[in-house]
């Protein structure tokens, strides 16, 4: 009961860390992805009807001279000329479209869960700093106390003064790469000020747990985006084809206009608005029909290749991930077992110090050398996160 209430309790975290990183973003970077989708929507829409053409309207006026005087005549046109049987070809625009934007969809959602996926790397990376420093802190206070070992050997002759500028040499490589490190924070800090208006201490971040390699496979946006693509080059394919096919397209035209006064009389039959409506059916002949038609073969067949490799190179990335996480495990128990040794080695030190045998400087190096091994455990978790999110980063509904 109590590692079932712990693992809910993990899971619950998650979800509320994962409900606070969704708004990660800056106002101005969220802006620009909701309009790239609404965008995107429009023009969805519009590609879908692309294939009804605009019905005309034409309002002329006409002045002539020719029989003496100037006559004036209007005239207003309504005229419709619409494909409605082309083989096929107007279901297919009506596919491609839809396809085409769904999968234009998911690449500006790709766009956001990389940006997502840079502000959290950041974040850990940051978290990953803190504990450099506290490990380098330790490390200086180790330096600190060697030099002084050290510098009392020397003046009691017990030892040469090469160990003493050897102390003094791994004091100054620890200062400089805690410098290093307060140096990457502020780059770090800078960066994530690009991505969000939040603060990065003031979030928190998501513990990250394995995930299958059925889920990771099956829910990849990658996949399906790819997945859409073939699905579009499919349609495109047939819409070329029926471009060099036979047409049907009803015509219709509404007219109303002046009758010429000089040719109309009380009893004439000429109506002065009537309609012409009919069909025709046309056929396209092209040079290069045949060349359009390959190519639109060839990018159907280069999509499904790409596809099949972009699923070799996602099964790859799992098991790679895998390993380097199989890896930091060890590192881990490693230092986990340095540890428990360290923790042996103080308690000895504490009882030689006791008994007078070891001075409170040596024990002091021993306990720093336990909480140097302890942040190093730290660090690998914190590694291991940063491989996670590599897995997380495209799983649909993961963040």
């Amino acid at each position: 009961m109590k590692k079932l209430f712990l693992l809910f309790s993990s899971i619950l975290s998650v979800l509320l860390a994962e409900n606070e990183l969704s708004d990660i973003l800056s106002t101005d970077k969220s802006q620009i992805l909701e309009y790239q989708q609404e965008q995107n929507s429009v023009k969805n829409r519009q590609l879908e009807n692309s294939w009804i053409n605009p019905i005309l309207l034409q309002y002329s006026k006409n002045y002539s001279t020719q029989f003496g005087k100037t006559i004036n005549t209007g005239q207003f046109v309504v005229s419709v000329d619409q494909p409605i049987f082309k083989m096929g070809g107007i279901w297919s625009a009506i596919k491609y479209a839809k396809v085409q934007g769904k999968a234009n969809s998911l690449d500006i959602e790709l766009q956001k869960r990389q940006l997502i996926s840079q502000a959290l790397t950041i974040l850990y990376n940051l978290k990953k700093s803190k504990y450099k420093l506290e490990k380098l802190e330790l490390l200086l206070q180790n330096d600190e106390l060697d030099i002084q070992i050290q510098k009392e050997s020397y003046d009691a002759g017990l030892s040469n003064r090469t160990l003493y500028d050897q102390a003094l040499l791994k004091r100054n490589r620890d200062y400089t790469s805690k410098l290093e490190v307060e140096l990457s924070m502020v780059k770090l800090e800078n960066d994530f000020a690009l991505l969000s208006d939040k603060s990065p201490y003031a979030l928190a971040l998501p513990n990250f747990a394995m995930i299958s390699k059925t889920r990771y496979m099956q829910e990849q946006i990658e996949l399906k985006r790819d997945t859409l693509r073939v699905e579009e080059k499919k349609n495109n394919k047939h819409m070329t084809l029926t471009k060099y096919l036979p047409e049907i397209s009803v015509t219709g035209r509404y007219t109303n206009e002046d009758l010429n006064p000089l040719f109309s009389s009380p009893n004439s039959s000429i109506k002065q608005s009537y309609f012409n409506y009919g069909f025709k059916v046309t056929l396209p002949l092209s040079v290069n029909s045949l060349r359009d038609i390959q190519s639109s073969k060839i990018e159907y067949l280069n999509a499904q290749v790409t596809l099949n490799e972009k699923k070799k190179n996602i099964a790859n990335n799992f098991k790679l991930i895998t390993k380097r996480l199989e890896i930091i495990e060890k590192k881990i128990a490693l230092s986990k077992d340095d540890a428990t040794h360290y923790q042996s080695m103080l308690a000895t030190a504490q009882d030689m110090e006791e008994l007078g045998d070891k001075t409170n400087l040596d024990t002091e190096i021993v306990s720093n050398n336990l909480k140097v091994r302890e942040l190093d455990q730290e660090i690998y978790k914190v590694d291991a996160q940063l491989e996670l999110l590599g897995l997380y980063i495209n799983v649909a509904d993961a963040l």
